[in-house]
């Protein structure tokens, strides 16, 4: 504050800009609290799942969100996966990012992690108390969420030095690395808990040639149970940890990106090419129906989806399906509740 010629307190440019700041953090963040999709008001009690990005991929497109969800218990989300757009999507659902304090990653390719270091940066930028973050994944993600608080170094530096900020983003912050070979109890807390094991996104030689691993989650409420598959392609792990489910959110590789993909010869003679990734690694229609049914699973959805169309029953993605599956299928979208 500074003092006029007539002695009246005035604002200084500084202060107004401090009180602009904090209006522009403050006021999305009460408007959206309680608020969901298309300005409904979000639910507090029981188990909601929130599709933020069903896109297959780590192409950026101008209408949907890399791979990443939400599963709200009783008012207090957790994401799986934080693809890019996830951190938009989220506020978009009527999340806010000082509510949210888990993320489960499923493995480390950047369509699941890119909006990991924003978050993080954002989280601490919100509030001079941002609260703890903790972000569950197979090994790496300690690495990870290390190199995006050192991201964030210049910032945190900045605004401790000019706006009073004690907190370091290093004591509120955690990676954690987790091992499920089999499937094992990974998190617990009064609303849920979570268990993990590998699928096979990764095959054999490239998991004999690093550490990183690719997981599916299962996640257990009072009311619900709700499995992610994660990339992958078919696995009977997976279909163990989906036994009896009542929602399976699954990825799907349309049949136009499979053909001969199982056995194919090397494309060019080179046995790591993306496009054997993509054809080896990830789930067909036929394939995502076999485990549904396998696993007995009363409802599949349809995410982290590679081709196909966009619901009915004539969509690509179900058909399929359909001819091994006869539970409910349900062709995901962005920002779908279930």
């Amino acid at each position: 504050m500074k003092r006029t010629e007539s002695g009246v307190s005035a604002l200084t440019r500084r202060d107004l800009l401090k009180a602009a700041a904090v209006a522009a953090w403050a006021v999305p963040a009460l408007a959206q609290a309680g608020r969901g999709q298309r300005g409904q008001a979000a639910p507090q009690t029981g188990t909601q799942l929130v599709l933020l990005g069903t896109q297959g991929g780590p192409g950026v497109t101008a209408n949907r969100t890399q791979a990443s969800n939400a599963v709200i218990v009783d008012g207090r989300p957790y994401l799986v996966d934080c693809g890019y757009g996830a951190l938009k999507a989220a506020v978009q659902a009527g999340l806010t990012l000082g509510t949210i304090s888990n993320i489960f990653i499923t493995h480390l390719h950047d369509d699941h992690t890119a909006d990991i270091a924003a978050f993080l940066a954002l989280k601490w930028t919100a509030a001079q108390n941002p609260g703890e973050a903790t972000i569950h994944g197979p090994y790496g993600t300690v690495a990870m969420v290390d190199a995006a608080i050192a991201f964030s170094k210049a910032n945190v530096e900045i605004r401790k030095i000019d706006e009073g900020r004690t907190v370091d983003p290093k004591n509120v912050f955690h990676g954690r690395d987790l091992a499920a070979p089999k499937i094992t109890e990974v998190f617990k807390d009064d609303r849920l808990a979570v268990q993990a094991v590998e699928n096979t996104h990764f095959p054999d030689r490239a998991k004999a040639k690093m550490d990183y691993r690719s997981f599916a989650y299962r996640f257990n409420t009072a009311t619900r149970s709700i499995v992610f598959s994660g990339d992958t392609t078919y696995s009977e792990n997976l279909i163990e940890l989906a036994r009896g489910a009542d929602v399976f959110v699954c990825e799907v590789l349309g049949n136009a990106n499979s053909q001969n993909a199982r056995g194919a010869a090397p494309i060019n003679n080179n046995t790591e090419s993306i496009a054997r990734h993509v054809r080896e690694t990830h789930s067909t229609p036929e394939e995502v129906g076999k485990m549904a049914a396998a696993a007995k699973v009363k409802t599949l959805v349809l995410s982290h989806q590679v081709g196909g169309g966009r619901g009915g029953d004539n969509d690509p993605l179900t058909a399929d399906i359909k001819k091994v599956f006869t539970g409910e299928i349900i062709v995901g979208t962005d920002q779908m509740r279930l």
